[in-house]
């Protein structure tokens, strides 16, 4: 049985304000092809299908559109669980409209886990799909107020889905989760406040194959047979370079891996970085214009006017720019002054750390102390 595995779509997020769009239905329309090409028996998508939990119609329908289709035009079974970014209701809504011998939506957390079984030629396979789901919510579901943690969460969940696995059948488990040692991204949202959100990965232990999503990088998780897909698309100038790519594999009739490897995805835009003088970026641009999602390093020292505006022109998608010396400082403020503001002094200096790379200067530090020490004069006619 081939399996193509993929997560995190994040359907109708931003790239610092920029719709994604477009961005999204060509990388769908690959995911698309692969399921065409590869002969894909079974489509999986580990969750956050959308970018937010009320989803605009743009989103809504570019998923609706790619489900259609893919039931349409292939033989494909499809499952789909929600993850931490999306409304387990909204996904699930329309759930039992499908056709239950090849499409498994899975949107609030239930204590009753029935898999998608499927066969072929070596006999049943069986897919838990596994939400996410918030602490609360699984008590609720499974009546147990000891569940704290999201491990509790998924130990419940995996207990729940044994039950209901033929004695006979190989088994894959689609989960929404962070697995201890894994590397996350700036763009993931945290999963638990005040407990500690990784989960070991013998949770898994019994299943041949965990089609894991959450984490943006694709990547191991603990063994070879458990894995992060990786978003298709970068979400965050910290991953600017990488290669996405969505993970493909066939499960032999003994329950092994076989053929696994990662289908890469070519973006309609790359992220990436710049980094030089204004000049010679400017002229580097005007040489190579791109469409790229751009954030530009600046070297120079003092005042530049409007370094975006000034790339523009060659790098429409200029997103930001930052100064070298002050890279850290902007990346972690997301340009806000730390400094509170009946504290003008220390706004000031962070203002001049921002656009120049380096605070006040003594003279600088006096001539501000003068004037904002001088009587406020009010207008008393």
């Amino acid at each position: 049985m081939r399996v193509l595995h993929t997560a995190d779509w994040h359907l109708g997020k931003t790239l610092r304000g920029v719709s994604l769009h477009e961005d999204h239905a060509h990388v769908l329309n690959q995911i698309f092809e692969t399921v065409v090409a590869e002969q894909v028996d079974v489509l999986i998508v580990a969750g956050d299908v959308y970018d937010k939990a009320s989803p605009s119609e743009a989103a809504i329908k570019l998923y609706s559109d790619f489900l259609e289709r893919v039931h349409i035009e292939t033989e494909s079974a499809i499952v789909v669980i929600a993850g931490n970014h999306d409304s387990g209701q909204r996904l699930g809504t329309a759930s039992k409209l499908f056709d239950r011998n090849r499409i498994l939506v899975r949107g609030p957390v239930s204590n009753d886990e029935l898999p998608l079984v499927l066969e072929d030629g070596a006999g049943p396979v069986a897919i838990s799909a596994l939400p996410y789901a918030e602490i609360y919510a699984a008590r609720r579901a499974f009546g147990d107020e000891s569940i704290r943690s999201p491990e509790d969460v998924l130990r419940a969940q995996i207990a729940a889905a044994k039950a209901h696995v033929p004695e006979t059948a190989r088994w894959i488990v689609v989960a929404h989760a962070f697995v201890t040692n894994c590397q996350p991204s700036e763009s993931e949202r945290t999963l638990s406040v005040g407990t500690v959100e990784t989960v070991p990965s013998s949770i898994f232990d019994g299943a041949n194959y965990v089609a894991l999503g959450h984490l943006h990088r694709p990547q191991i998780a603990g063994r070879d047979s458990i894995r992060y897909s990786g978003s298709p698309l970068a979400f965050g100038f910290d991953e600017a370079g990488t290669t996405k790519s969505m993970t493909i594999f066939d499960l032999d009739p003994d329950g092994q891996i076989v053929d696994l490897r990662s289908v890469a995805f070519q973006p309609l835009r790359h992220v990436r970085e710049v980094m030089g003088h204004l000049a010679d970026l400017i002229a580097d641009a005007a040489n190579h214009p791109s469409n790229d999602y751009i954030r530009a390093i600046l070297l120079d020292e003092g005042a530049l006017i409007e370094p975006a505006a000034q790339l523009r022109p060659y790098y429409p998608n200029i997103l930001q720019t930052l100064r070298e010396k002050t890279r850290e400082l902007v990346m972690n403020s997301a340009g806000r002054a730390q400094s509170k503001l009946d504290d003008p002094i220390g706004v000031i200096g962070e203002f001049l750390e921002y656009v120049r790379g380096e605070g006040s200067t003594d003279q600088e530090l006096e001539v501000t102390k003068e004037v904002l020490d001088q009587p406020i004069l009010e207008d008393t006619e």
